[in-house]
């Protein structure tokens, strides 16, 4: 029995609704990291498996990134890769959190910044969020879905987990819980499939 519903973040709840301020060459970067990641040594690669435990480490790691792709990473735009005012919910958002209820709602998420506050901009409820860099761990370790489980004060069979990413995110199944990958797109282009994938568990 589902006893309650874990969300990722970027992707899934929320994203942008564009990415015309990035340089294509940022942006391909971005979108396909692991040619440079493979020329990483074994410290940077420290660094970038933990981007998302600190804000630090998140900032280093994607100076490298730049870096070993030749380009160099302006404080300006890496701000707006954190920026809550660029981040917006999907159309779908607001009304797949409304019919969880009255199940628990928890976010996961690897991320380095508090986004709560983007979540009370939208009124947007949730009962727990586990955030990588506030629990000490990351998706895909099994102990991130544990931790967020724990939040929610629920067992991890008894809770359903929705995202984007079939690594990341798909990790769930190895920790006890239940997974559904929905597609995903930039806000503005992405279809409606959160009421759709929570219907398929029965949830509607």
């Amino acid at each position: 029995m589902i006893k309650a519903v874990l969300f990722d973040f970027a992707g899934t709840l929320f994203g942008r609704p564009t990415y015309r301020w990035l340089s294509p060459q940022h942006l391909t970067v971005l979108r396909a990291p692991a040619q440079y990641v493979a020329r990483m040594n074994a410290a940077e690669r420290a660094v970038w498996e933990a981007r998302d435990l600190t804000p630090l480490a998140n900032r280093s790691a994607y100076w490298t990134l730049f870096r070993l792709a030749g380009l160099s990473m302006p404080d300006d735009l890496f701000q707006r890769l954190h920026n809550p005012a660029f981040w917006l919910p999907y159309p779908d958002t607001a009304a797949a959190l409304e019919v969880v209820r009255p199940l628990k709602v928890g976010v996961l998420s690897n991320i380095s910044w508090d986004i709560r506050p983007v979540f009370s901009r939208e009124s947007l409820s949730v009962d727990a969020f586990a955030l990588s860099f506030e629990i000490g761990v990351s998706k895909p370790s099994v102990r991130a879905f544990e931790a967020a489980c724990v939040r929610l004060d629920v067992e991890p069979a008894e809770c359903l987990y929705v995202g984007d990413d079939p690594v990341a995110d798909g990790a769930a199944v190895a920790a006890g819980l239940r997974f559904q990958q929905i597609s995903t797109a930039p806000v503005g282009r992405r279809e409606p499939v959160l009421l759709e994938a929570l219907a398929r568990h029965g949830i509607n």
